[in-house]
């Protein structure tokens, strides 16, 4: 149970009677990793998803909630690239006070996090409301009543 390589009874490793029942990885060879999942962006195929969002469509507004775990409320920004597309870039640190060489296992990155989000409906950014707490951010947006509005404003995190 040493989770090593070479330890085919390791931490995480599937057994053979666990693979052969699980139709994601029956067909993959023993020995043989089962694929990561990678988290794709449903918004725009190609792109990764660096966050996850739900997405509310409302009769007057569209709500967009996001997990933005690590960053800091001044470290985020939201763009309203046009009428139904949305960006969220938030920059978050890594640990405080904790020593780079000493980690069994590093998984919570520090860096940029950003995500183009398709809008269900076309929305302004006159009017959005936004809030930020405990590393999820909600964003307002009203629906748009008039033909066209122009697109690549910035919307303050209040």
């Amino acid at each position: 149970m040493t989770g090593r390589e070479d330890d085919p009874a390791g931490f995480g490793r599937r057994g053979t009677d666990e693979r052969a029942s699980d139709p994601n990885t029956r067909d993959i060879p023993a020995g043989r990793p089962p694929p990561l999942a990678r988290g794709g962006s449903h918004d725009f195929p190609g792109l990764a998803a660096d966050f996850r969002v739900d997405i509310l469509d409302h009769e007057n507004e569209v709500i967009v909630v996001a997990e933005l775990p690590g960053a800091e409320k001044d470290a985020i920004a939201i763009t309203l690239l046009n009428p139904q597309t949305i960006r969220i870039t938030a920059r978050r640190g890594g640990p405080a006070g904790e020593e780079s060489g000493n980690y069994a296992i590093h998984e919570r990155g520090n860096g940029i996090l950003s995500r183009l989000i398709r809008l269900p409906a076309s929305v302004v950014s006159e009017g959005a409301v936004t809030g930020f707490k405990n590393g999820v951010l909600e964003v307002r947006l009203a629906k748009m009543r008039r033909r066209s509005e122009p697109g690549g404003r910035e919307i303050p995190i209040t």
